[in-house]
Formats: structure tokens, C-alpha cells, sequence
């Protein structure tokens, strides 16, 4: 019995040990060919490395040494694009490592007239080239110059105003907008502060919303104008939209000295659509309804024209539902 039991297994050894040695011999080629890629790669990388290369790299430039009286409109750092050309390892210290510092502009040097403080290409590659190793050359420098606008204290008030598009669920309308603060300072040259009316947001798209939402957005970049504070809060308030109806006087206009003009009904209906919230503020005598003496015809039975002519602001698309009286002239 046992016998026949070391028989039987035997072939199932025997295959488990030919499964072993053939994945055996895969992985030993795989290990050696990736060896060999590994090395090749490796090689070709020293050899790019070792030859000479242009790259494009970013370099921050910063402004020091500012008076305490210099509003600066633009702020006191930026970047330019260098061009340099070396060796490839080089490079790859420039790219991967921290050889690039922030290029040091002193105020005082380069601000040459009382709104601008400019700095060409040229004198931003001579700086540059100073903290770079001397086997690196600059070849290019964008932009062709750095400009740092800022004033000595001359600045105006504008309001706030909102760009973009809100649009609130349906059946609901934007009936407010709240901004915190609803003006701004803004520093700048004359020229710029007289081309303003009033300082707006960046761009906001708000659709379907039913709830007040409140966010805080940057005020969109002027050149050469500097807002404090940079960002407001803005609140949308959305309000749902009810249909509502009034009963107005009708008022006769233009009548002649010594004659009456009665209508009937003496009354018109206006209907409008308003917030819920606004309902209950609006009032009859906010609205105003006409009948021109003009437009009658004396001994005629015709029915004179009726015209809404004023209605709040808060009532949207205010429409009469009578459009005609009958009217009797009286003398």
C-alpha cells in the first residue's frame, strides 16, 4: 500500500522539480537583461550628461531694501525664464538642486522716475551669472525687463462690484448681494486712478443654489494698481419668487380745467412677482397707475387706456391685468 502511494507520487515530484528549474532559468535571463539595461541606461545617461546642453529655468527676483513710504502696486517679488547653456550634470544641479536664489534687486538703484522701478535683461543677467558656476553662460533672459510698479501714498476709494454669473435655483431669484467691505482702497498712479469706477471680482459662476452662500474672492489684478484688501466677502442671498397681485387707484392725468373724468372701476389690478421675504413691504400707494384725458374721445362710449407707470424696484415684471376703464366726462 505504501509502495504503490511513493509510486504514484512520484511524478508529481518529478514535475514540480522541472517547474522550479525552468522558472529558474526565466528569472536568472530577466535578472541579466535587466542588468544589462540598467547599465546601458546608466551609460547613455553620463553620456547626455557630459555633453552641452541649453535649458530653460525659472529664477524668482525680489525687490529689498523698500522705504517704508513706497507702496509697491505689484508686489515685491517675481520670476523671469533664463536660458543657460552647460554641461548636462550641470544643468541637472540647476534644475534638481538649490544653486538658483532669488536674484536680490536693491529699490534704490533702479527706481529712476517716481512710479516705476525698471530692470532690463542685461543688468538681470549680470546679477545672475554672479551666483552661477563659471562655466555657465546666460544665453536669453524673458522678459526683455522687469518693471515693479509703486507710488508714495496716492490712492482712492472705489466700491465693490460683482463679475461673473449667479443664477439661483428656479422659482428663487438673487435677491441681494453683501460684500464685506463694500469699498476698497486702491494705490496707484494718477493716470490709473482716474480710469476706475469702481473695483470688481474676479469671475464667479454660482448656478442652483437655494441657500445663502458666502465666499471670499480676490479682486481682479489691475497693472499698476494696488486694492487693500486684496480679497472681500461676499454674500448671495437668494430668495423664492411668489406671485402677488395689487389693487391701485387709477389716477386721471392731463384733464382740462373745469372737467372731471370718472372711470369705472375708479380701480386696476397690478400684478407682479416679488421674494417671499419682500412681501409684506410693498404697499399700494407704491405703484401708480394712469388714465391719459388725452387718449379719450368726448360723447364716445369707448373704454380709455390704462398705463402702470411707476412700481418698486423690488416687484419684478409688474404688468396690469385691467387694461381698460369706461369713463365718463363730467363738466
Amino acid at each position: 500500500m505504501n509502495t504503490e502511494q511513493q509510486d504514484f507520487q512520484e511524478p508529481s515530484g518529478f514535475l514540480t522539480r522541472a517547474r522550479d528549474f525552468l522558472f529558474g532559468m526565466i528569472n536568472r535571463e530577466f535578472l541579466i537583461f535587466l542588468f544589462f539595461l540598467v547599465l546601458s541606461a546608466a551609460y547613455w545617461l553620463m553620456s547626455v550628461l557630459n555633453d552641452t546642453l541649453e535649458r530653460e529655468i525659472a529664477v524668482p527676483v525680489q525687490l529689498v531694501g523698500v522705504p517704508k513710504n513706497v507702496i509697491l502696486l505689484d508686489g515685491d517679488s517675481a520670476e523671469v525664464r533664463a536660458t543657460v547653456r552647460d554641461k548636462g550634470y550641470t544643468l541637472a544641479a540647476y534644475v534638481w538642486g538649490d544653486r538658483i536664489q532669488p536674484v536680490k534687486i536693491h529699490f534704490s538703484t533702479y527706481a529712476r522716475n517716481n512710479d516705476k522701478c525698471t530692470v532690463t535683461a542685461s543688468e538681470l543677467q549680470r546679477i545672475l551669472s554672479q551666483q552661477l558656476y563659471s562655466s555657465t553662460k546666460v544665453v536669453q533672459i524673458k522678459p526683455d525687463k522687469l518693471e515693479f510698479g509703486y507710488n508714495l501714498g496716492l490712492h482712492r476709494k472705489y466700491p465693490v462690484r460683482l463679475y461673473g454669473k449667479v443664477r439661483p435655483a428656479e422659482t428663487y431669484y438673487l435677491s441681494n448681494v453683501k460684500f464685506q467691505p463694500e469699498s476698497v482702497t486702491v494705490y496707484g498712479s494718477q493716470h490709473v486712478l482716474d480710469s476706475l469706477t469702481a473695483m470688481y471680482t474676479e469671475h464667479v459662476s454660482l448656478q442652483n443654489f437655494t441657500d445663502t452662500i458666502h465666499r471670499t474672492i480676490s479682486l481682479k489684478r489691475i497693472h499698476g494698481a494696488k486694492p487693500v484688501p486684496a480679497k472681500v466677502k461676499v454674500s448671495f442671498c437668494p430668495d423664492i419668487m411668489i406671485e402677488a397681485t395689487a389693487t391701485v387707484p387709477v389716477t386721471a392725468i392731463n384733464v382740462p380745467e373745469g372737467c372731471t373724468l370718472r372711470l369705472f372701476p375708479p380701480t386696476a389690478t397690478v400684478s407682479y412677482v416679488i421674494g417671499a421675504s419682500q412681501y409684506k413691504r410693498i404697499t399700494t400707494d407704491q405703484f401708480t397707475v394712469v388714465a391719459d384725458y388725452t387718449t379719450t374721445e368726448e360723447g364716445s362710449s369707448q373704454e380709455c387706456q390704462l398705463k402702470l407707470v411707476k412700481a418698486p424696484r423690488e416687484a419684478r415684471n409688474p404688468r396690469l391685468t385691467t387694461l381698460q376703464a369706461g369713463y365718463l366726462i363730467e363738466r
